[in-house]
């Protein structure tokens, strides 16, 4: 056992102990690893600090990071990307009838900042996206038809047809 999975144990250990003790909504990093990624737009151009901050008021339950975003990560307009929960973090992004917390469980969530139903990403945020599809294929072998957006898993416009077309030309391109 080497010494980063031994803090990761131990930070799993204390995170348990403040929800029993002190009931505390935190997550726990240690759900298998994941199978899938779900693309999300925020439908909105306020930012990671304001997607937080508004779903630490919705849910309110902190991931071990220290966020209350429900997504993974967030790619801002600049192509900068927030991780706020560990990949092996239950998050709060997609719900499924019938599976209410399956897409949660088994897969990244990614949002990119903007409305892409009346604008574009910008090529800072498609480059980054595409970054971390490499990533998750490297790391998980995450393939291209285990890419999903929001959209086609529940009733949702999110994430936008703009982005949409883009991730489907992404996963018909070899």
């Amino acid at each position: 056992m080497d010494i980063e999975h031994l803090k990761l144990l131990i930070q799993i250990i204390q995170i348990k102990l403040q929800i029993l003790i002190l009931r505390k909504k935190l997550t726990v990093p240690n759900l298998k690893n994941p199978c899938a990624i779900v693309i999300h737009h925020e439908a909105a151009n306020n930012g990671f600090d304001a997607v937080n901050l508004w779903h630490k008021k919705r849910w309110g339950f902190k991931s071990s990071l220290g966020y209350y975003c429900g997504y993974h990560y967030y790619i801002s307009k600049s192509g900068e990307v927030h991780q706020s929960r560990r990949d092996n973090e239950m998050a709060a992004h997609t719900v499924e009838k019938g599976r209410p917390h399956y897409w949660n469980k088994n897969s990244i969530g990614v949002c990119l900042q903007g409305n892409f139903t009346y604008e574009q990403p910008t090529k800072a945020q498609i480059d980054a996206l595409r970054g971390l599809l490499y990533k998750f294929w490297q790391k998980y072998l995450i393939t291209k038809k285990d890419i999903h957006t929001h959209g086609e898993i529940a009733p949702t416009s999110c994430p936008g047809e703009n982005l949409q077309k883009i991730i489907d030309e992404y996963r018909t391109k070899s």
